[in-house]
């Protein structure tokens, strides 16, 4: 490698900043030739650091952008030779193109943004329409058979109960109710204040059931497990129970209703459903999922037509006379 090339990737590990115009036109022309994997991981480094992804999400750009950085040049001609073999990859299911369409425009963007595209990534793709995907919902007494068919008589039993109860009673993300912190329960207060996606924390509080039950847990049964972590929901080894020990359970405990498809995520719709079906507010839902938009929150509101009439019969001033 000359000296030129050193100095451009060098240029590539540390940015933009301080870098003489130079510099700038070389690593532009050697990073649309060669270089797509310093810049990648450049990348990646700005969604931990500026945009303060969690590291799943970050591990979900890189899966979806290494194929496309291990090309030789970045064109138009070899994003759309990138996005056809995704397709390929992938059978044409839409959900799957989504997302590699946003993982690209999102890196396209940052590289716009840095001036080292020769194109403009706006209105580059037309994202896949996507068919509105609900999860498997439970019904009120579906989950009650759930909780009752628990028998609290042993540790894993205990264990599974709260995390149940972190699901369903509280509305968590898997990911929120796994990486859970003693820290970040106030039985007293009868709050939990999980960390959700981009490191965002918020209040939700705890129903008289689910305090009930966590403390029970905590204080009596976690100990069992002779914890090596902090986490409330603990595995075998006492240490964070994974997303995959998470989904057996949640299989094992609801097998006897015979649904197929019943994931941690049917017990957070189930618990969105339930709270839509009683009357609480959107809005006050949308706090309580964690969701930055109220559009996110609104698919959860698949509720069935005579609900909708009798809502509409009750707050309707003409309906009122």
């Amino acid at each position: 490698m000359t000296k030129i090339e050193n100095s451009a990737v060098k240029f590539c590990k540390r940015g933009f900043r301080g870098s003489k115009p130079l510099g700038i036109a070389l690593f532009f022309y050697l990073t649309m030739q060669m270089d797509l994997p310093a810049l990648l991981k450049s990348y990646l480094r700005y969604l931990g650091l500026e945009k303060n992804l969690s590291k799943q999400t970050i591990n979900n750009y890189k899966a979806d952008l290494i194929p496309l950085c291990e090309q030789t040049e970045l064109s138009i001609s070899s994003i759309d030779s990138f996005l056809s073999e995704r397709a390929k990859a992938f059978d044409y299911k839409p959900s799957s193109l989504a997302r590699h369409l946003s993982s690209l425009r999102g890196f396209l963007y940052y590289l716009e943004e840095k001036g080292l595209l020769g194109f403009s990534p706006e209105n580059l793709f037309t994202a896949p329409r996507l068919e509105k995907y609900l999860p498997q919902c439970l019904s009120i007494d579906e989950v009650t058979q759930v909780f009752e068919n628990i028998p609290a008589d042993n540790k894993f039993a205990m264990r599974d109960l709260a995390l149940i109860e972190l699901l369903y009673s509280t509305g968590l993300r898997i990911s929120e109710a796994i990486g859970l912190k003693l820290e970040h329960v106030q039985l007293d207060n009868g709050w939990i204040t999980p960390v959700g996606k981009g490191n965002k924390q918020r209040l939700v509080p705890l129903g008289s059931k689910a305090k009930e039950n966590l403390k029970h847990w905590i204080e009596e049964w976690r100990q069992e497990f002779k914890p090596k972590t902090d986490t409330v929901i603990l595995n075998f080894h006492g240490k964070r129970l994974s997303r995959v020990g998470a989904w057996k359970i949640i299989q094992a405990r609801t097998a006897f209703l015979g649904k197929d498809s019943i994931s941690p995520h049917s017990l957070r719709h189930s618990f969105a459903t339930h709270c839509l079906t009683g009357g609480m507010d959107l809005r006050i839902l949308q706090e309580l999922l964690g969701h930055a938009n109220l559009s996110t929150t609104q698919i959860y509101a698949h509720l069935d037509n005579s609900y909708l009439k009798s809502e509409h019969h009750y707050f309707h001033p003409r309906e009122k006379s």
